[in-house]
């Protein structure tokens, strides 16, 4: 049997067109595929096969049986911090999985590219996200243990938006059972039970990802919970990190279970606490994902859903003002700084940005072909470039500029009432909105239609309304 990856222009199910191989390694294949329409269009999707090159019969049985668990697991779930699953199927004695094709990168590529820690600001984030995909899957009529927290199954898009990958070794929690049939993790990020100790359940999450914010900040991995000896405390390997944040993670990582944190939305409430004080109340502006489980795809809310819900909106409100905020529902947030103001307040009170809805809008990439982007404009600003400039950007284009023609703070999408203006912020190689190339920090209007550039990167900025 072959098992070279599929050929560029390979075509599977007559409706997935191979268009490169992404990535390769374990026990899969990872490929960028087109959807092929009759109107000649087609979404973008990541296709992801069972290599078959495995000489033990053994081991490939078992990369069968996972992979079959993988794809059952994601196709009865739906959540903003989760690929979106559009297929399972076989096909010439392969399997093959269809998925939400996702833009941007790991963690651990991140991490690689920083060559040291991540910023405490940008890792409570992703933590924050994190706990709220995990108060979902454990909150499943069947919780599901991920069991594999790390910084590499953790993908970052462009917006900063959070994704949960490879569910490859993901288990339903079983009541009674006393271990876990097979363990599995990887070792620096694996909880104690997980190595046949104790069957493990949504704690085993919360050290995987108190491991993972270990690694994040101190620029290298913990050691395996089962290696003896003292640990190098994380204060000692990043000062700059706060004596709070230290705190929940030591308390996330403890060896015995019942002294870690109970469920992830009361993690999620500690990281809160983290946050400067103005992003508290961004956060605790919106209730966790777990309670918003989209219609139409998975499970009704469970009672443990619900429950767990109620827990993280009941101890938000004893904080100061907290319960103010909960009930009146008169007062608005601004999206750039995260102040509170009057629901009549046109704008921020402390940091002056439009508080009206902006134009619903967005950028799709064009140049280059078939990168499959479409960046939505939602947030009153949008900083466009690639990591570490002076400020952290909304939208990495870095994925797309490997040359790095795209300065690190390049330009600024500002949006209000009548639509979105961009300015150029000094940049290298300069900005240009249908051919023109425009004078740094000056704002100049978008319209439906326009074309973009900078660097080698070309955007059309679309309006929703108008693109219908």
């Amino acid at each position: 049997m072959d098992t070279k990856p599929l050929a560029n222009g390979t075509v599977l199910k007559s409706r997935y067109q191979v268009m490169r191989l992404v990535a390769g390694g374990g026990m899969a294949w990872i490929y960028q595929v087109q959807e092929q329409r009759s109107d000649g269009s087609g979404h973008i999707w990541a296709l992801k096969e069972l290599r078959l090159d495995v000489e033990d019969a053994r081991t490939l049985k078992e990369a069968h049986t996972l992979f079959e668990q993988e794809a059952n697991i994601l196709v009865r779930l739906s959540h903003p911090n989760l690929p979106q699953v559009a297929a399972y199927f076989t096909e010439g004695g392969r399997s093959y999985l269809v998925m939400e094709f996702i833009q941007g990168s790991s963690l651990q590529k991140r991490l690689d590219a920083a060559k040291g820690p991540l910023l405490q600001s940008e890792v409570l984030g992703y933590a924050i996200q994190i706990c709220d995909v995990l108060s979902y899957l454990h909150s499943q009529p069947s919780p599901v243990i991920f069991r594999d927290l790390k910084p590499s199954n953790i993908m970052v898009t462009p917006t900063g938006q959070v994704k949960l990958i490879d569910f490859g070794i993901a288990r339903t929690y079983k009541q009674g059972q006393s271990r876990d049939t097979v363990s599995m993790g990887s070792e620096n990020y694996a909880a104690p039970e997980q190595w046949g100790r104790a069957q493990s359940d949504g704690r085993a999450d919360i050290y995987g990802l108190g491991a993972t914010l270990f690694h994040l900040l101190a620029g290298t991995p913990p050691l395996p919970a089962f290696v003896p000896g003292p640990r190098t405390p994380l204060a000692t390997l990043n000062p700059a990190v706060t004596p709070e944040l230290v705190q929940v993670i030591d308390k996330a990582m403890m060896p015995d279970r019942e002294q870690r944190y109970s469920t992830a939305a009361h993690m999620r409430q500690a990281l809160v606490e983290c946050l400067p004080l103005f992003e508290r109340w961004r956060w605790r502006s919106s209730p966790a994902v777990v309670a918003n489980q989209p219609a139409g795809r998975g499970h009704e809310p469970s009672p443990a859903a619900v429950a767990t819900t109620q827990e993280t909106i009941t101890t938000c409100a004893t904080q100061p003002d907290a319960q103010t905020a909960s009930q009146d529902d008169s007062r608005q947030f601004c999206a750039a700084c995260g102040a509170r103001n009057n629901a009549q307040a046109r704008y921020c009170r402390r940091c002056g940005q439009p508080l009206t809805r902006p134009i619903a809008a967005l950028l799709a990439v064009i140049e280059p072909r078939n990168s499959g982007w479409q960046i939505p404009l939602a947030n009153v600003q949008t900083l466009i470039g690639r990591p570490h400039g002076r400020h952290p950007v909304d939208v990495d284009v870095s994925a797309l500029d490997p040359g790095g023609y795209v300065s690190r703070n390049h330009a600024l999408i500002r949006a209000d009432s009548n639509g979105h203006t961009i300015t150029d912020l000094s940049s290298s190689n300069g900005t240009a909105v249908n051919g023109v190339r425009l004078h740094p920090h000056q704002m100049t209007p978008l319209a439906h239609g326009d074309r973009i550039r900078m660097g080698k990167l070309v955007f059309e900025y679309r309006i929703k309304e108008a693109g219908r």
